[in-house]
């Protein structure tokens, strides 16, 4: 049955499907750290604005709940997605996802190691079959040549440390929505706050990355579509994201998450961009998984 957590989840990944379109195109003019800035500052913003609307005061009280959700923010949203960026430079975005469909499976073992919450056979064999349709889905119909041994074995390190670190940031998350009653608004705010600050703070000791750039966009063309990206992507989609996270399991919702790939094929065809049969053949497997993952 499709609870709150679970439609959350599954909107969650829909609009950060939609924006990832959007970002691909600013990612050849701002650095992975300098975009990281820059949607964090945005959406941070965003977030302040919409409290102070609907007048949220449902902070974390307890110093625990904090922790969790500062360590949440570095590792999902400040290491994790550094390193996504990261991976896509080095080995390009079919073998990233690729790796990133471990995510799910992470999530369940860390649920177990740091929380002590168990998912039922069912719900790991939901996880298996979403996590093995998606692979099926996007993985490179032909071989894909390595230009360089050195790039392809650092871009595969750091598809499996954005999988891990953002697996265990959404595990650290429910540790701190299960200590007290917090706001989901809150939450995604305290965690994307303690990243962007996080990675602002590296792109200001490091000499080839420019934090003036991150917070002015200078220069830079077509910014709404940035502020579009951002709005939905980062804004909406974490918001969603500590929504679904607070009413269902991490692994659950992490893998309804990498069902994204799915929707970004599904929007380009739309456009009509070529789909091959190997992506819809996982996708009704990855659909398949999400079925026997809801009824776990």
């Amino acid at each position: 049955m499709i609870g709150i957590g679970e439609m959350a989840a599954i909107s969650a990944a829909f609009v950060w499907a939609f924006s990832t379109l959007i970002y691909k195109r600013f990612s050849h003019h701002l650095s992975p750290f300098e975009l990281n800035v820059s949607k964090g500052v945005i959406a941070a913003a965003l977030m302040v604005l919409c409290m102070l609307i609907v007048q949220d005061t449902a902070y974390p009280v307890l110093p625990s709940s904090w922790a969790w959700l500062i360590a949440s923010g570095v590792l999902g949203i400040a290491i994790g997605d550094s390193a996504y960026f990261a991976a896509l430079r080095n080995i390009g975005p079919a073998r990233t996802l690729v790796v990133e469909s471990l995510a799910p499976a992470i999530a369940g073992i860390l649920n177990i190691l740091i929380l002590g919450v168990y998912l039922s056979p069912v719900a790991w064999l939901g996880i298996l079959v979403t996590t093995c349709g998606v692979i099926v889905a996007i993985k490179p119909t032909k071989a894909q040549p390595i230009s360089d041994k050195k790039y392809y074995l650092l871009g595969i390190a750091f598809a499996l440390t954005a999988a891990t670190c953002q697996a265990a940031g959404m595990v650290l998350s429910k540790g701190a929505l299960n200590s007290e009653t917090i706001s989901s608004l809150w939450a995604a705010l305290i965690r994307l706050a303690s990243g962007t600050l996080f990675v602002a703070c590296l792109v200001a000791c490091l000499k080839s990355q420019s934090l003036n750039q991150a917070l002015t966009l200078r220069q830079l063309s077509g910014k709404r579509w940035l502020f579009i990206a951002v709005f939905f992507g980062t804004f909406i989609g974490l918001w969603l994201q500590l929504i679904s996270v607070n009413h269902t399991d991490p692994a659950i919702a992490q893998t309804i998450f990498a069902t994204a790939p799915l929707m970004v094929m599904t929007l380009g065809l739309i456009r009509r961009e070529t789909v091959t049969r190997a992506m819809l053949c996982g996708g009704a497997i990855a659909l398949f998984g999400v079925f026997l993952l809801l009824q776990g």
